[in-house]
């Protein structure tokens, strides 16, 4: 299971869709909406899987494989930098 670094959080703007992922270093990540709604999930004490199906509940039209291609890059990079733990 992926979790957000201790002390991490994620503040999104509701009107843009964009986030903020703030580390407990007080590096800030700037969020587009997918990585948002997808580190909101995990924040809340989601899953990977629970993410890749909110994504796909929001951007139907996005085909399944890639929402899951971008989710895994996105929390391949986050885990390397260390804002995500398993």
């Amino acid at each position: 299971m992926l979790n957000l670094a201790a002390g991490a959080r994620v503040v999104t703007d509701p009107v843009t869709g964009r986030g903020t992922l703030i580390t407990s270093d007080s590096s800030v990540w700037t969020l587009n909406p997918t990585a948002a709604v997808a580190l909101t999930e995990l924040a809340n004490g989601g899953t990977v899987n629970g993410a890749e199906e909110e994504l796909a509940r929001r951007w139907p039209d996005i085909p399944a494989a890639t929402l899951r291609a971008d989710l895994d890059t996105l929390l391949a990079e986050l885990q390397a930098a260390g804002v995500v733990t398993r």
